[in-house]
């Protein structure tokens, strides 16, 4: 448990993650505000406000997965176990498959029936990702204490940039 001193300016890789998911948690309430109002938008209320959604969700959400996948998780994987990581790994092409589907729907003429699509699917994707969310927070960010320094500081200069390198104003 050599785990370094977290960077003042950047906060621990713990204080990261959970800092981001929360970001995360709050844009998911767009997901919801959306499915609550969409039976009653105008056509075009309707696409730009599922524009805004999607573009959370494939430039926020999915970068977001994908640094885990290339980060995080084989981090957790190396203090339990190779390939312990591999369901959030299905999680998140569960999450890619629900957005493209999404995106689909969204992007069509929006009929009562892909009103009602559109909705279900923001719905499950915010339940989704919600509880995808709080498995990582529970079962990962408690074990990052006892990854070795080197590991750590990867991790960290990782997460970090990734931090960094997004802003999403919806």
């Amino acid at each position: 448990m050599n785990t370094p001193s977290a960077d003042a300016a950047s906060g621990s890789v713990e204080q990261l993650i959970t800092d981001e998911h929360a970001e995360i948690r709050a844009h998911l309430a767009h997901l919801r505000e959306f499915a609550s109002a969409l039976p009653a938008l105008d056509e075009a209320t309707a696409h730009q406000r599922a524009t805004a959604i999607l573009d959370f969700l494939t430039t926020g959400l999915l970068p977001h997965a994908a640094i885990e996948e290339a980060s995080l998780y084989p981090a957790i994987d190396t203090l339990i176990g190779a390939g312990a990581t591999r369901t959030m790994c299905l999680d998140h092409q569960a999450i890619t498959d629900m957005i493209a589907e999404l995106s689909t729907v969204v992007n069509g003429q929006l009929e009562p029936a892909a009103r009602a699509e559109a909705e279900r699917l923001l719905l499950v994707l915010d339940g989704f990702v919600t509880t995808h969310l709080w498995k990582e927070d529970t079962a990962y960010v408690p074990l990052l204490a006892q990854l070795d320094s080197a590991a750590y500081t990867a991790l960290h200069a990782a997460i970090a940039a990734h931090v960094g390198d997004h802003d999403h104003g919806h």
